[in-house]
């Protein structure tokens, strides 16, 4: 008589590293986990805790709760298209979660959801990737609330604002004093930029590795090559 092999079995970590590797080189679109997902609830189960990433969009929105329980693992959520209270919910919705947020993205947007943000930042203080593009307007109130709730931002992405309230020269001296970690940070299309402000974020951030300023005419080579010779290239 023959005897039959034990049923072959690995222990779900083993499984989330095959499934990890299956999954790299298509991180965004995710399409093997969506098809290994359906194969077992026990796959689905580890497919679930493997899903770092989240877009959010209207059509979402009745279902978030569920979502959140589904994917406990979530690092980087975007919001897209959603009206400026509602994303005050949303993210006041999120901070009820043990979530460990590193990218934040609210994409296209009239104003700033501040007391979204400020609850968010109240559980969430992993955050090291911000980004508010898009926008119809930036106040210097704006870039302060920013700094207060993610002080630890290593990249900055508010590009192309269309109007400024405020100091925002003086904002971004603020800015640049507050976000010591800062690495990268965009400010397209930020009109009000100049010689004075560039200075201030070379002189400030000395991790300071990447600076975009497109559409930003007030800035000179000039002033780009006395604020160049602040950073530190050791």
């Amino acid at each position: 008589m023959v005897e039959v092999e034990p049923e072959f079995y690995l222990p779900d970590d083993c499984w989330e590293h095959v499934l990890k590797f299956l999954n790299d080189d298509d991180k965004e679109n995710r399409r093997y986990l969506k098809s290994v997902s359906v194969v077992s609830k026990r796959f689905l189960s580890i497919t679930n805790r493997l899903r770092s990433s989240l877009t959010i969009c209207k059509q979402l929105s009745p279902f978030l709760t569920a979502i959140f329980h589904r994917f406990p693992n979530l690092t980087s959520i975007k919001f897209l298209g959603l009206c400026g209270n509602h994303r005050n919910a949303i993210l006041s919705q999120i901070s009820c979660f043990p979530f460990n947020i590193t990218s934040l993205k609210l994409i296209s947007q009239v104003f700033i959801p501040v007391n979204g943000l400020r609850a968010f930042s109240q559980t969430i203080t992993s955050l090291t990737s911000f980004e508010s593009s898009f926008m119809d307007s930036i106040s210097v109130t704006d870039l302060c609330l920013i700094t207060d709730c993610f002080p630890l931002l290593e990249e900055l992405n508010l590009n192309s604002s269309a109007i400024f309230y405020g100091n925002m020269v003086n904002g971004i001296e603020t800015l640049s004093l507050a976000l010591s970690k800062l690495r990268k940070i965009n400010l397209s299309n930020h009109t009000y930029m100049n010689d004075q402000s560039v200075f201030h974020l070379f002189n400030n951030c000395k991790l300071l590795e990447e600076v975009i300023i497109f559409g930003c005419y007030g800035i000179t080579n000039a002033g780009i090559a006395s604020a160049l010779r602040e950073l530190s290239f050791n």
